[in-house]
């Protein structure tokens, strides 16, 4: 990973939940890339930084 171009990763638990997750937050999907875990199964690797929203307020 570069810094000129920065990448986040999000696990998920199957190639799908990577593009439904790009969709919803409007997140460029760069490459999935397999992990060892059993549940967690592929990592989504994104275009820059990115984060999911929070839905809270801090008093």
């Amino acid at each position: 990973m570069s810094s000129e171009n920065p990448e986040s990763r999000h696990a998920a638990t199957d190639p799908e939940k990577c593009l439904i997750m790009g969709k919803k937050y409007g997140w460029r999907l760069l490459r999935i890339e397999p992990t060892l875990d059993r549940v967690l199964k592929v990592n989504c690797v994104f275009e820059g930084e990115t984060k999911f929203p929070t839905y809270f307020h801090e008093d």
